[in-house]
Protein backbone atom coordinates (compact mmCIF):
# COMPACT_ATOMS: atom_id res chain seq x y z
CA UNK A 1 0.00 0.00 0.00
CA UNK A 2 1.43 3.05 -1.19
CA UNK A 3 1.82 5.87 1.90
CA UNK A 4 -0.35 8.82 1.81
CA UNK A 5 0.92 12.37 1.78
CA UNK A 6 1.14 15.02 4.81
CA UNK A 7 -1.43 17.21 2.24
CA UNK A 8 -3.87 13.91 2.08
CA UNK A 9 -3.82 13.37 5.89
CA UNK A 10 -4.65 16.36 6.73
CA UNK A 11 -7.49 17.11 4.97
CA UNK A 12 -8.80 13.65 5.94
CA UNK A 13 -8.45 15.04 9.64
CA UNK A 14 -9.23 18.74 9.02
CA UNK A 15 -11.64 18.84 12.25
CA UNK A 16 -9.02 17.25 14.37
CA UNK A 17 -8.67 19.33 17.25
CA UNK A 18 -5.00 17.63 18.63
CA UNK A 19 -2.39 16.16 16.41
CA UNK A 20 0.49 14.40 17.28
CA UNK A 21 2.68 14.20 14.24
CA UNK A 22 6.13 11.52 14.83
CA UNK A 23 7.88 10.98 12.05
CA UNK A 24 9.88 7.84 11.48
CA UNK A 25 13.28 7.47 12.23
CA UNK A 26 15.87 7.97 9.57
CA UNK A 27 13.60 9.24 7.27
CA UNK A 28 15.46 11.56 4.58
CA UNK A 29 13.24 13.10 2.30
CA UNK A 30 12.87 16.29 0.08
CA UNK A 31 10.83 18.70 1.09
CA UNK A 32 7.70 19.14 -1.04
CA UNK A 33 5.17 22.24 -0.82
CA UNK A 34 2.00 21.38 0.46
CA UNK A 35 -1.52 23.08 -0.64
CA UNK A 36 -2.87 24.89 2.05
CA UNK A 37 -5.80 23.52 3.61
CA UNK A 38 -7.49 26.10 6.79
CA UNK A 39 -7.40 23.99 10.13
CA UNK A 40 -10.27 25.15 11.77
CA UNK A 41 -10.48 23.31 14.63
CA UNK A 42 -6.76 22.12 15.44
CA UNK A 43 -5.69 23.31 18.57
CA UNK A 44 -2.62 21.58 19.98
CA UNK A 45 0.00 20.17 17.94
CA UNK A 46 2.90 17.78 19.50
CA UNK A 47 6.06 17.26 17.16
CA UNK A 48 7.76 14.68 17.97
CA UNK A 49 11.49 13.58 17.36
CA UNK A 50 12.10 17.51 16.45
CA UNK A 51 15.36 18.16 15.48
CA UNK A 52 15.16 21.58 13.48
CA UNK A 53 15.88 19.92 10.07
CA UNK A 54 13.73 22.26 6.94
CA UNK A 55 11.46 20.15 6.17
CA UNK A 56 10.28 20.39 10.18
CA UNK A 57 10.21 23.31 10.54
CA UNK A 58 8.24 24.00 6.79
CA UNK A 59 6.08 22.23 8.65
CA UNK A 60 5.44 24.45 11.56
CA UNK A 61 5.02 27.20 9.51
CA UNK A 62 2.32 25.62 7.52
CA UNK A 63 0.67 24.93 10.69
CA UNK A 64 1.04 28.56 11.78
CA UNK A 65 -0.27 29.65 8.52
CA UNK A 66 -3.53 27.12 8.21
CA UNK A 67 -4.30 25.89 11.70
CA UNK A 68 -6.89 29.54 12.28
CA UNK A 69 -7.61 28.91 16.22
CA UNK A 70 -3.67 27.11 16.76
CA UNK A 71 -3.64 27.42 20.55
CA UNK A 72 -0.16 25.32 21.87
CA UNK A 73 2.86 23.86 19.81
CA UNK A 74 4.69 21.12 21.63
CA UNK A 75 8.45 20.70 20.50
CA UNK A 76 9.42 17.12 21.68
CA UNK A 77 12.93 16.00 20.38
CA UNK A 78 12.86 12.94 22.44
CA UNK A 79 14.17 9.35 21.18
CA UNK A 80 10.35 7.89 21.29
CA UNK A 81 12.12 4.23 21.86
CA UNK A 82 11.96 2.95 25.29
CA UNK A 83 15.85 2.30 26.55
CA UNK A 84 16.39 2.09 30.33
CA UNK A 85 19.65 4.02 29.65
CA UNK A 86 19.95 6.80 27.86
CA UNK A 87 23.88 7.30 26.62
CA UNK A 88 25.48 10.58 26.37
CA UNK A 89 25.10 11.39 22.55
CA UNK A 90 21.36 10.72 22.84
CA UNK A 91 21.06 13.52 25.64
CA UNK A 92 23.69 15.54 24.25
CA UNK A 93 21.61 15.40 20.43
CA UNK A 94 18.36 16.22 22.33
CA UNK A 95 19.69 18.90 24.21
CA UNK A 96 21.45 20.61 20.69
CA UNK A 97 17.66 19.89 19.34
CA UNK A 98 16.18 22.12 22.15
CA UNK A 99 18.76 24.84 21.63
CA UNK A 100 18.54 25.32 18.13
CA UNK A 101 14.41 24.64 18.18
CA UNK A 102 14.54 27.18 20.42
CA UNK A 103 16.16 29.84 18.46
CA UNK A 104 14.48 28.69 15.14
CA UNK A 105 10.83 29.09 16.48
CA UNK A 106 11.11 31.61 19.04
CA UNK A 107 10.44 34.20 16.40
CA UNK A 108 8.30 32.35 14.34
CA UNK A 109 6.02 31.37 16.38
CA UNK A 110 2.91 34.25 17.73
CA UNK A 111 2.92 35.80 21.08
CA UNK A 112 -0.58 34.20 21.39
CA UNK A 113 0.26 30.65 20.52
CA UNK A 114 2.37 28.95 23.27
CA UNK A 115 5.63 27.09 22.65
CA UNK A 116 6.50 24.17 24.70
CA UNK A 117 10.12 22.53 23.95
CA UNK A 118 10.32 19.30 25.93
Amino acid sequence: MRELSGAILLRLFKNVQRLVWCKPLRLKRECRKIVSCPLHHLKVIRLCRYFGRTCEFELVKYFLENAIVLEKIIIDPRSQTVTPVLSLSTIEKEQMSRNSSKLQLEGEVPSHIELVIL
